[in-house]
Formats: structure tokens, sequence, C-alpha cells
């Protein structure tokens, strides 16, 4: 019964981390437009550094925390559908070759 008891907690813990993401790259603004009814939407990706992957972010989440296009940020995060990474955690970066 242990054994199976330790398995599962052990499955759990490993299904959690694998829910969280650090992402860290530089914030790129993603502007479209329906020319037919006007809406405008913005977006953030965020190509990760390590993998070459592009996450998304919602501009608002971003825009309350100060951060803007061309920022090189890490994020700490959950994925979710199409890519979109909900923020948990924001740290903004020195941009490279910077002091």
């Amino acid at each position: 019964m242990l054994r199976i008891f330790t398995l599962i907690a052990g499955l759990t813990f490993t299904f959690f981390v694998q829910a969280e993401e650090v992402v860290t790259g530089t914030l790129e603004e993603i502007i479209s437009e329906d020319f037919e009814t006007g809406k405008v939407e913005r977006r953030f990706a965020l190509k990760d550094e390590q993998s070459g992957h592009y996450y998304f972010i919602e501009a608002d989440e971003l825009k309350r925390k100060g951060m803007k296009s061309g920022d090189r940020i890490k994020i700490r995060g959950e994925r979710g559908e199409r890519r979109m990474l909900h923020i948990r955690e924001t740290q903004k970066l020195k941009a490279a070759g910077e002091e």
C-alpha cells in the first residue's frame, strides 16, 4: 500500500511540475485588426531563448505590470491552450549586453 501511495504522490508531483513553465525572452506586441468591424486585438508573444518556442500572454496582464514590447523578461506561469502562458510571476531583465 505504501508503494502505491508513493507512486501516486510522485506522479501527481510530476504532472504539477510539468504544468508550470519558466520562459525568458524579449516581448513582441502583436496587433491585429478586423477591417470589417474595426475591432483591434493586442497580444504579446514571448520567444523562449532556450527552446525557440513562442508563448502568448494577454496584453492586459503585462501592461498592469508596466512591461512593453522590446522588454527582456522572465515569466513563471502555467501553459494553457494555444500556447497561452498564464503569469504567476514576472521579472524584468536587462537586455543582452547591458550591465
